[in-house]
């Protein structure tokens, strides 16, 4: 048995290694986009590409070694229960089914730009290794084996303390992960895993656990999109209570066996989302603000259910961050929390809510410091404290960490936006990464409303969509009509002016490799017959850089933004 835990803990060595890797082949990506970085990459893909060999060898060396360990093993629980080896044997064989697929698959490197392919390629190879659903898998085992008492348990003496779990990086995002892999541990209740992570993590076992998922509780959660999971918790008698929230990303349902169905409530639970995260944050209005609702109504609800004198944390990913630092704002529901690239508080969105929460007097004011009339919405440390001291405390059990560059820092340019305690930024030293997080040394005032009001009326029109078909044409048809009025009004001034900041600020971003060109009358009238045709009178359309999207997509998931953690953050 110590032998098969030996190598059980040296694949999970191997999968954190090529997910290391994967960090590092994506912290090099932005070297492609400039022909000149570009000759850096020969030494470092010659390095990523020899790790990777390693990597992909041990792993498969230890998959097979694992499975035959596991059909090999002998212990009296067997007799006692004929289900446990059988069980063991199933996760050792997915296993090994999902790195033979990965070995069948063919990788071929394209010979044009062999230096930028090359390193494209290692990142496609290394996503095709499927690292999430292997550590579900290997999980798995770890779980069978511990509720099984078949895992020697190697207990620390001394006991427990409060808050340890909380300010476990590794605790707090393989805790949000879960929430995207719970199909992988369909036969287990979500107690199982936790109770094996904690003990992975802190060497002792809980007492008491129990989950509540707020979709179990509320039916109106998964008609509105809202996702979240609370875990009651006692270990040597300290109680506490993790809330989880789950951020924005398109995740898809593998419970759900039909693709179709699948893609269906995908494209909702999506939709959803960003219904709310339009209207309640980035215009902070109350159409749409029903996840909110039910997630006040699920903290009112966890005080009534979890231990007395337990400690209530809150854990968010983006927009669940956002919900975190809103509802410790509006009813004070935490005794501590973290958020990762949180999307940020609206304090229009409070006031429709909840108008008692500030004087008229003090709604005034903190509305006119967080207002854009003067052009300008730049949280800089003096208008932090400013806000701070308009607030009903410091709130510094709260800490935001984040990506320095992460996409939803725009949103906290956006009139009435503000974040609450501790905001922890990171960023990696000497690193070329082309997105731009101030959009307001790019645009204008008017432009950033212009911006929030096409977004506002894209999901009004949305509003009458009853299916994912209907949401998918209702967009496209929406874009073209306005992309239809950009081409008709393309010659006034303002049009012409928006469209190029725009346009530019994406190009300073990286997401266009070509710079735009300003339009104007002389323009025009050189290129009329384009600009009666279609796009091509914006020949810099043509170079739309998708990697730029993947990669600010990366760093912004839990799977990229983990790894900025373990260095040491500037703290505001």
């Amino acid at each position: 048995m110590r032998e098969l835990l030996t190598n059980l803990n040296r694949l999970n060595h191997i999968y954190d290694q090529l997910d290391l890797l994967n960090f590092r082949a994506h912290k090099n990506f932005p070297l492609t986009f400039n022909k000149e970085d570009s000759k850096q990459l020969l030494p470092q893909n010659k390095r990523l590409y020899f790790s990777y060999a390693y990597l992909n060898k041990e792993k498969t060396r230890l998959t097979n070694l694992v499975l035959n360990q596991v059909i090999d093993l002998r212990v009296p629980q067997f007799l006692k229960d004929s289900t446990i080896h059988p069980q063991l044997i199933d996760k050792a064989l997915r296993l090994k089914n999902l790195d033979q697929l990965h070995h069948e698959n063919n990788f071929s490197v394209p010979s044009r730009n062999r230096k930028i392919n090359k390193l494209k390629q290692l990142i496609v190879m290394i996503e095709d290794e499927q690292i999430n659903p292997c550590r579900g898998y290997l999980n798995q085992i770890y779980v069978i084996l511990l509720l099984n008492n078949l895992m020697p348990l190697e207990l620390r003496s001394e006991p427990y303390q409060a808050g340890e779990l909380l300010h476990s990086a590794d605790f707090r995002t393989k805790l949000l992960q879960f929430d995207y892999d719970r199909y992988l541990y369909q036969e287990f209740r979500p107690e199982n895993y936790l109770k094996f992570l904690i003990y992975s993590l802190v060497h002792r076992l809980p007492d008491y656990i129990r989950s509540y998922d707020v979709r179990d509780i509320n039916p109106e959660a998964a008609d509105c999109g809202f996702s979240s999971i609370a875990y009651e918790i006692v270990i040597d008698g300290v109680k506490e209570c993790y809330v989880t929230f789950k951020g924005t990303e398109a995740n898809v349902d593998q419970t759900i066996k039909s693709r179709s169905k699948r893609f269906e409530k995908s494209i909702l639970e999506n939709y959803n989302d960003w219904d709310y995260n339009v209207n309640s944050i980035l215009i902070g209005s109350t159409k749409e603000d029903r996840q909110l609702l039910v997630a006040r109504d699920f903290i009112r609800y966890l005080h009534s259910q979890i231990a007395s004198q337990s400690l209530i944390y809150g854990i968010g990913h983006s927009l669940g961050g956002h919900f975190v630092q809103t509802l410790q704002l509006m009813d004070n529901s935490f005794d501590a929390g973290y958020t990762l690239n949180s999307a940020p508080i609206n304090l229009k969105l409070i006031r429709n809510i909840k108008p008692d929460l500030f004087t008229t007097e003090t709604w005034e004011k903190i509305l006119q410091l967080t207002d854009d009339t003067d052009g300008t919405k730049f949280i800089t440390p003096a208008l932090n404290d400013k806000i701070k001291k308009l607030l009903p405390a410091d709130y510094s059990e709260i800490i935001n960490e984040c990506f320095e560059q992460d996409m939803t820092q725009v949103f906290y340019e956006l009139p009435f936006t503000i974040w609450i305690g501790q905001k922890w930024e990171y960023n990696l030293s000497n690193w070329k990464y082309p997105f731009k997080n101030h959009p307001r040394a790019y645009l204008s005032s008017g432009e950033i409303h212009a911006y929030q009001k096409f977004f506002e009326e894209l999901f009004a029109y949305l509003s009458s969509s009853d299916n994912s078909r209907q949401v998918v044409r209702n967009s496209l048809g929406f874009i073209g009509a306005r992309t239809k009025i950009l081409r008709e009004t393309i010659g006034e001034q303002k049009t012409a002016k928006y469209f190029f900041d725009y346009s530019n600020y994406l190009y300073q971003s990286g997401l266009f490799a070509d710079q735009p060109q300003k339009v104007g009358k002389k323009f025009i009238e050189q290129n009329n017959s384009l600009f009666r045709g279609s796009l091509r009178e914006w020949p810099f359309l043509k170079s739309l850089n998708p990697d730029m999207f993947s990669l600010a997509t990366y760093f912004h998931v839990i799977d990229g933004a983990k790894h900025f953690l373990n260095r040491t953050p500037h703290k505001l």
